[in-house]
């Protein structure tokens, strides 16, 4: 039986319970109206729908204030162009400004949520105190929703050592409860891979993850995602290959290890603080990524994975 799993320990938390869903559009395509009668259809009753188009430049904002009308419940700004993440984190603070607010969610525009999806992270995520993630498996389907596979990212459960180079948090999954809002929006990192990559990395170091095995959203793969995953197995391992052994992977992870440590140091857990600290230092000289490649703790939920990455490792040069 699939079972949730999570990263640190569950306490009773105490904030309410109304939840943000954040869109953020860009150049939205035909699947937007789908997307969001799958989140008016959602049961959970306190919930709220705040989009942010990101200077589209073309008919979006029109036809997502056209979807939005007559909802008390959904707002709609229109901003400057600042790319997926940032547009995505700076929904976010908005929301934590908000006192009523207790969770936040991610959407994307080009998805359908599964019923039962907002109902079922904020009951994993209630009795939890402290920072908190939820996130979910997405079952991947084709432009028109036919179905492909259910896509599992966590096989090892969650963990700071894993974030530091995975990100299994896809970000149309993820919740947030009111200590990882405000944690997460009281620094704006400046150099940092995604959204959810980030939202992963810090709560995984400072807080509580969990991960739901059951796919809670269809993740639509067509010619436009910002971000994929392979419909098949060989265009899936072609992808990881990519990755691993891109010019600048190991760079980018880099600097966004170094982007936590100078924004959240003070906030890590003390074994978080410590796997931070020999993944950054280790990096200085060849012997040192060599020992780490062979003994070092951050490492992939696939074992294969793992080893690709510790070879990618010892052959970097920082």
């Amino acid at each position: 039986m699939d079972r949730l799993q999570a990263d640190g320990h569950t306490l009773t938390g105490e904030y309410g319970d109304r939840v943000a869903v954040l869109l953020s559009t860009y150049r939205a395509g035909p699947f937007l109206k789908e997307l969001l009668e799958s989140l008016w259809a959602q049961d959970y009753q306190s919930a709220q729908f705040r989009v942010r188009d990101d200077g589209s430049g073309d008919e979006t904002a029109h036809v997502v204030r056209e979807q939005l009308s007559g909802r008390a419940d959904a707002s709609l700004v229109v901003g400057e162009h600042l790319g997926p993440g940032q547009s995505f984190l700076a929904l976010l603070a908005e929301a934590a400004s908000d006192p009523a607010v207790g969770y936040a969610a991610f959407c994307d525009q080009d998805d359908v949520w599964l019923p039962g999806k907002l109902s079922a992270a904020v009951e994993a995520l209630r009795e939890v105190r402290g920072p908190a993630l939820y996130c979910a498996a997405v079952e991947l389907v084709g432009p028109e929703l036919s179905r492909l596979k259910v896509h599992r990212r966590c096989t090892r459960g969650p963990s700071f050592a894993n974030a530091l180079v995975e990100n299994i948090a896809t970000g149309c999954t993820i919740v947030l409860n009111r200590p990882g809002m405000d944690l997460v929006s009281s620094c704006t990192p400046l150099d940092f891979i995604m959204h959810d990559a980030w939202c992963y990395l810090v709560i995984a170091g400072c807080g509580t993850v969990v991960y739901d095995p059951r796919p809670r959203v269809l993740y639509r793969l067509h010619g436009s995602n910002a971000v994929g995953v392979g419909a098949t197995p060989w265009a899936e391992w072609l992808g990881r290959l990519r990755r691993h052994f891109s010019e600048d992977h190991l760079g980018a992870l880099t600097r966004q290890a170094r982007e936590l440590e100078r924004l959240h140091r003070g906030d890590l857990k003390p074994g978080a603080a410590h796997c931070l600290e020999e993944f950054l230092s280790a990096q200085s000289r060849l012997g040192s990524r060599l020992w780490y490649a062979i003994n070092g703790s951050a490492h992939f939920q696939r074992h294969l994975d793992s080893a690709l990455y510790r070879l990618a490792y010892a052959t970097y040069r920082p």
